[in-house]
């Protein structure tokens, strides 16, 4: 938020296909930051899909992205504005639902989701003091959840395939958890499942498999949910899938149905770890990475950049995944 076990290639496959305009190419590679490029992008979903390398400016503060493969939309938290936006092609990201109103530690949004009944749920960070999930049900106006531990600073947020929720938080100075989140009504009840961490940033679950970034130990680790629920673990319990440098600054993560993982961080690179544990990076040079939301039927990943500077946009990137 806003918060390489060996040196990794400056250039991904698909950046070296011939099709690939060397311009574009600069773009990918080394941002342009200064200049955002704001080219068309052909739709939502489906046949004509924009598989980029797109860029489109965004005039928000953007954290946490969310792909809704049912409906072809992009969900996108924009702490400026205090809303969510909702992307379905073109340039727009229009303004899907506003959020409660922020607390004076400020807006701090998170990461963003959706139930399986089309709940939309994202994080508030609150700075120790106002740290929430707000809920934004399909058919009415936004809430926090009640019965969540003010006090934790929560980042990431995932569904799981039965229809819970998993949000990672941390206490400054303290220590850091993922908790299972299980809604009744406009209530929740938290149960912690694994504790120990520094800062877990990323979070995302497939099968059963949790898989779990901790931007301060710089580890993403993997976890057996069904044994999480058996029986608490703490960060030793898990499996080692990858390890970043302070300087990556990993951030929200989001994965594919083969267990590929997908994130960026601070230092500008975005990855990819294969379900081997292969690590490798798509782009570089970009200015900090936040949210990603991946579209597996038409193979793109959409990526959450900041602004360069005051006189930049933020912008949402699309890089084809081959």
């Amino acid at each position: 938020m806003k918060n390489e076990d060996k040196p990794m290639p400056w250039i991904s496959p698909f950046l070296r296909r011939p099709f690939v305009d060397a311009g574009i190419r600069r773009m990918l590679l080394v941002g342009l930051t200064g200049a955002a490029v704001a080219l068309s992008a052909c739709g939502g979903g489906g046949s004509d899909a924009d598989r980029g390398p797109t860029t489109l400016s965004v005039s928000a503060d953007l954290n946490g992205l969310y792909w809704d493969k049912n409906e072809s939309r992009l969900f996108v938290s924009d702490e400026k504005a205090n809303t969510i936006r909702v992307w379905e092609g073109g340039s727009q990201f229009a303004q899907y639902a506003a959020l409660p109103a922020a607390p004076a530690s400020g807006s701090t949004l998170g990461q963003v989701t959706r139930g399986s009944d089309g709940t939309v749920y994202v994080t508030r960070f609150g700075f120790g003091t106002d740290g929430a999930v707000a809920a934004v049900p399909k058919s009415g106006t936004a809430y926090n959840l009640r019965g969540t531990d003010s006090l934790r600073r929560r980042i990431g947020i995932t569904p799981t395939p039965d229809g819970s929720l998993l949000d990672g938080w941390f206490i400054k100075g303290g220590t850091g958890a993922v908790s299972e989140l299980k809604i009744s009504g406009s209530a929740a009840t938290e149960t912690e499942l694994i504790t120990g961490f520094g800062k877990p940033v990323g979070l995302a679950v497939v099968g059963d498999a949790v898989y779990v970034s901790d931007q301060t130990s710089g580890q993403v680790l993997s976890f057996s949910l069904a044994k999480l629920r058996a029986a608490p673990a703490t960060v030793a319990d898990g499996k080692l899938i990858a390890s970043f440098t302070s300087s990556d600054g990993i951030d929200l993560m989001t994965a594919a149905t083969d267990g590929s993982l997908f994130f960026g961080g601070s230092g500008g690179k975005l990855f990819r770890v294969s379900p081997k544990g292969e690590t490798s990076v798509l782009a570089s040079g970009w200015p900090k990475i936040r949210g990603v939301a991946y579209d597996e039927q038409n193979r793109r990943l959409f990526v959450g950049v900041v602004a360069a500077d005051a006189a930049s946009q933020s912008s949402v990137r699309i890089v084809p995944i081959d």
